[in-house]
């Protein structure tokens, strides 16, 4: 393999591995965001029930809880796809580079 291919190859595979890096960290900003959004979420509504002077009902937080939850598990998933997408991304590379 001439030098030029071998670096249209690593060019290629450094390219799509810096994509799925960067899916990773929006993956990430996410779940940061939706874990601080669901926060003030429930500190407002708690806040709430003390203005008022009312007993707070017994798992309030549940349904924000459950949602958080299911978006998290949604999260992990699409991880575990970028990591199936990383390996055969290196799988790829690879045979590429033994040619």
């Amino acid at each position: 393999m001439d030098n030029q291919t071998r670096w249209k190859i690593e060019e290629e595979h450094d390219d799509n591995m810096r994509q799925l890096n960067q899916a990773e960290e929006m993956l990430d900003d996410y779940q940061r965001e939706m874990n601080q959004t669901t926060s003030r979420l429930v500190d407002y509504v708690y806040g709430f029930y003390r203005e008022l002077d009312e007993p707070i009902p017994y798992s309030l937080s549940h349904p924000f809880e459950e949602v958080l939850e299911n978006y998290n598990f949604d999260l992990r998933k699409k991880r575990e796809e970028i990591e199936e997408l990383r390996i055969k991304e290196q799988q790829s590379f690879n045979e590429k580079m033994d040619l």
